[in-house]
């Protein structure tokens, strides 16, 4: 079982990748404590990268299956667009798509993963953006019209941690104590830097269950290439020298905190477009 202390451990300055066989063997060594939380980031994939299996498709495949018998409940960083709040929310939806650039693919992998969740036994649930939010995000005077995405990206970290705290609340049987999130990977940051700390659920939600909590960072490797900050922390230049995706790694940042790097060149499936949910915009 996992400590519980009331504070995160600090992460190590210099985390090595490891060798695992798959990433249904890695998350089998970090469900160890399958209760409590364990919230899964990702850089969310974009138009350059959309012939590359997702994170999101890597997850619902690999890593859900091995956690479902453990869950109750699901938690996904989107939300379905209604048209019922009018021309605010058709503003905010539109800018977001055009800003963020996602393939459309990805929306069909969002539908995959509630029906994949549900089909598994675990309750999926994703976010509800309100008529008076959606208008707060398109801004006033010289602004209006333009998305406030600082705001966008503190409403989708309040909605997640709630989002979380109900689940947190609700039934769970012994045999499924679990709570997953899947989301932009600065949402679950449970260390994150002091000036994005407002859009992190993670410390709030690591004292909330004193310390059955885990972040788990999935990052494609394409991806990391194409991002320049994953390029400049600690772990990087050590899973370079491993291969770079040459293997699949799991890098211990501490006992509640681990990236996942599948191998790369995966290419992305197929899938039919249906252009259901909205995605946030974090990364």
């Amino acid at each position: 079982m996992l400590a519980r202390p009331t504070a995160p451990p600090a992460p190590a300055p210099a985390p090595r990748p490891e060798p695992v066989a798959s990433l249904a063997a890695a998350v089998e060594t970090l469900a160890a404590d399958p209760g409590g939380v364990i919230a899964f980031g990702e850089i969310h994939q974009t138009a350059k990268t959309a012939g590359v299996r997702s994170a999101l498709a890597r997850f619902t495949d690999e890593i859900l299956p091995v956690l479902a018998p453990h869950a109750a409940h699901l938690i996904v960083e989107t939300w379905m667009t209604t048209g019922a709040c009018g021309e605010a929310e058709k503003q905010v939806t539109e800018d977001v798509a055009r800003t963020t650039e996602r393939p459309a693919e990805t929306e069909d992998e969002i539908v995959t993963l509630l029906k994949r969740a549900k089909a598994l036994g675990v309750a999926p649930h994703v976010l509800a953006i309100g008529c008076q939010e959606y208008a707060a995000l398109t801004g006033t005077g010289a602004a209006a019209g333009a998305v406030d995405y600082d705001r966008l990206l503190s409403i989708t970290a309040q909605h997640l941690g709630r989002a979380i705290q109900q689940a947190l609340a609700l039934p769970r049987s012994g045999a499924r104590p679990l709570v997953i999130v899947y989301g932009g990977a600065l949402h679950n940051d449970l260390h994150p830097d002091p000036a994005l700390a407002k859009y992190s659920f993670g410390p709030a939600i690591f004292a909330l269950t004193r310390g059955a909590y885990r972040e788990v960072d999935l990052y494609v490797p394409e991806m990391v290439d194409a991002t320049p900050a994953l390029r400049a922390e600690p772990w990087h230049r050590a899973w370079r020298r491993a291969g770079a995706g040459k293997d699949v790694e799991l890098v211990r940042r501490s006992a509640h905190s681990a990236i996942l790097l599948p191998r790369r060149g995966l290419p992305r499936r197929g899938l039919p477009q249906r252009g259901l949910p909205q995605r946030g915009p974090s990364p």
